[in-house]
């Protein structure tokens, strides 16, 4: 029996250069990734250990550009096992089609919410 070729699984970094909320009077307001200087251990801390060679950086200047497709179109031919990015500055539409074809996909999706490597919250009464 033929078997096809293995397809490489990357960890996409989905990133908006300019929300369209951040004005040079209030700063990156979305700034995630960096803030410590470093997206490598920002990433760590988001993703815990992983292969820096396996991340896959797709930036756009706006929400919905040509990274969005790239991104969409790498989830659907299971080139992404992992989807970083903030929810936020995606409009409700993207987040709900990015969840819905994460999740259709088999694909993880990592928000700075709801990191791998980030420590979680104690429940309430447990502390």
């Amino acid at each position: 029996m033929l078997e096809s070729p293995s397809v490489v699984q990357a960890i996409a970094v989905y990133v908006i250069d300019r929300p369209r909320l951040s004005l040079p009077e209030t700063g990156p307001l979305f700034r995630w990734l960096g803030k410590t200087g470093s997206v490598q251990t920002d990433l760590e801390d988001l993703l815990g250990p992983h292969d820096s060679e396996a991340i896959h950086l797709l930036v756009d200047m706006a929400p919905g550009g040509p990274a969005w497709t790239e991104l969409l179109d790498g989830l659907k031919r299971e080139q992404f096992h992992t989807v970083v990015t903030h929810l936020a500055p995606l409009s409700s539409a993207q987040r709900q089609q990015l969840i819905g074809v994460c999740a259709l996909c088999g694909a993880q999706l990592v928000t700075p919410g709801n990191a791998i490597g980030a420590t979680q919250p104690n429940p309430r009464g447990s502390a």
